[in-house]
């Protein structure tokens, strides 16, 4: 720092904020220009500099000395304790806020009781410095920071009680319980922040206080209530949430149904049924997942129905999950004509868990449509599909034919031996592979001579599954 250079031009920014009225833009310019002239890196890593601000720390300027003091907080340093110490006396809020964000950590512990009367201060001036206190009490390791805090939610606003919340929920400790149901039952101001601490920490005895936090105007408090009450999952309050499903805002009636699921109990299926029908996309969604996570046989039509929409997949899972016979048409039908990938997998998936045989023709002309039929049927490995499956070996795609291989070594028939063993001819290593594998599998008498090319063949994957393949069975 250039010392008398711009130590002179500092004290014109001071002169220049002192002299000017406390309103208007004027002011605001000055202030501006000296807070970031104060906070300049060059400026604060110079002794010069710091000294400068310290001198300016005691000036008789209240906005003067919160810049001051902001700027020396910025460098946590010891030597600057005492002013920073002095400065939680300030009259000026801001000073103090400032001040308190320069502690130490050492500081802190030696403040800490100055820092809990800061908390708890009252008066909406001092809102921010209510809130730096807390931050700074919450990253104490003092023992009695979790009671402070519990106890400074009395006055804190939206954003400090935010603060606390996420500091209470971080601890983990359910000794507060008490505290923040006494909290939830009679004040006006965090009770959002503090239903969500409650949720989260599952404090089971305020299953109460949060069902009759549901019957407010406050929508937003509604919400976080049955969020929470979905966390504790405690079935006495079954009933109270089913109720918000007929409230008059979409995201409550998301909450509750979603609240329902975590709960869980003989309530559950008929409201996400009924959900279905919701006037709002987002709760027919949400009542689409509930079912196909935790719905019975009550919802499969629901969940078939809901296939021909944008929430297939969702659908689908619940689907195979279920595993009912009466929707393989409506399987069948997805696996064919869908053009989404996931979606196609998981109608394939789930036909193969059910014990139904819908028609599913392998002569699309989409080669990803045969690929996957030709996938299902291998999976089911009924004789009965012989045919299909060696005339999927004569298919014009390579993974077609590569499936097929593979689908015919799970049927011990011999009318698969010969079109398997013309299949280790086939111009792609993956079909021949899987039909020496195959082969193996199919174990006919006469297999070593069958397999005696592939042993030989060019492919080192080819030769390797017609070594696995005439290889004694262990065991």
């Amino acid at each position: 720092m250039h010392e008398q250079t711009d130590r002179r031009s500092g004290d014109v920014l001071v002169a220049r904020l002192v002299r000017l009225e406390p309103t208007g833009q004027s002011h605001t310019e000055a202030y501006k220009e000296l807070y970031e002239h104060a906070h300049d890196r060059a400026l604060l890593a110079d002794p010069a500099g710091s000294r400068w601000l310290v001198t300016l720390a005691a000036h008789p300027s209240e906005a003067v000395r919160t810049i001051a003091v902001s700027a020396l907080a910025e460098l946590r340093d010891p030597a600057h304790r005492t002013i920073m110490v002095e400065a939680l006396a300030d009259p000026d809020p801001r000073v103090v806020a400032s001040a308190v964000r320069g502690l130490t950590a050492e500081t802190v512990l030696e403040v800490f009781d100055q820092l809990v009367a800061l908390a708890n201060r009252p008066d909406p001036a001092w809102t921010w410095t209510r809130r730096y206190a807390a931050r700074r009490i919450i990253e104490s390791e003092h023992p009695r920071r979790l009671s402070v805090l519990t106890d400074a939610l009395a006055h804190a606003d939206n954003g400090g009680a935010h603060d606390i919340a996420h500091a209470l929920v971080r601890a983990g400790d359910p000794r507060v319980g008490p505290a923040l149901i006494e909290h939830l039952r009679t004040r006006t101001t965090g009770r959002s922040a503090v239903a969500h601490t409650l949720g989260h920490l599952r404090i089971a005895d305020a299953t109460g206080a949060l069902v009759a936090a549901l019957h407010t105007s406050d929508d937003g408090l509604t919400t976080t209530a049955l969020h929470a009450l979905g966390k504790i999952g405690s079935d006495q309050a079954a009933s109270d949430v089913r109720s918000m499903l007929d409230h008059r805002s979409a995201p409550v009636r998301e909450a509750a149904l979603l609240a329902l699921s975590r709960i869980g109990g003989p309530l559950l299926v008929p409201a996400a049924l009924a959900a279905t029908d919701d006037g709002d996309p987002t709760v027919r969604e949400r009542a689409i997942r509930v079912l196909a996570r935790h719905g019975d046989q009550r919802a499969v039509g629901r969940l078939a129905a809901a296939c021909d929409g944008r929430h297939v997949r969702v659908a689908l899972t619940g689907l195979l999950r279920l595993a009912d016979p009466s929707v393989a048409p409506t399987l069948a039908d997805v696996l064919l004509n869908t053009t989404d990938r996931r979606a196609r997998k998981l109608a394939g998936r789930a036909l193969t868990r059910i014990d139904a045989r819908p028609q599913l023709n392998t002569w699309s002309r989409d080669r990803v449509v045969r690929r996957a039929v030709v996938w299902v049927v291998g999976q089911r490995a009924d004789p009965r599909d012989a045919y299909t499956l060696t005339r999927a070996l004569q298919d014009e795609d390579e993974l077609v034919r590569a499936r097929a291989a593979a689908a015919l070594g799970r049927l011990p028939i011999a009318q698969a031996l010969a079109p398997l063993t013309e299949a280790l001819t086939d111009p792609h290593p993956r079909v021949r592979a899987n039909a020496a594998t195959a082969l193996g599998r199919t174990a006919p008498a006469d297999l070593p001579d069958r397999l005696a090319a592939a042993l030989h063949d060019p492919h080192p994957a080819v030769r390797a599954a017609a070594t696995a393949a005439l290889r004694p069975p262990t065991g």
